[in-house]
């Protein structure tokens, strides 16, 4: 989700950049400024995944995933 995040902002970022130098705004900017949150929020996310992964790992648990005692 990180790579995806990051490729999605840079991609909406430029197109951005390149919106804000014509006059006025409109739609157009508020759909690419949608586009950077939405990159933002899967940066965020997949960040938090990851520090997940990384402490159950360091904890003893080699699949990442709680295992279920019967």
């Amino acid at each position: 989700m990180i790579a995806l995040g990051l490729v999605l902002g840079l991609t909406f970022a430029l197109r951005l950049a390149r919106a804000i130098l014509a006059p006025g705004l409109g739609i157009a900017e508020a759909y690419l400024a949608g586009g950077l949150v939405l990159s933002v929020w899967l940066i965020i996310g997949g960040l938090a995944e990851w520090r997940q992964v990384r402490a159950s790992r360091a904890a003893g648990d080699e699949t990442g995933e709680d295992e279920v005692q019967s």
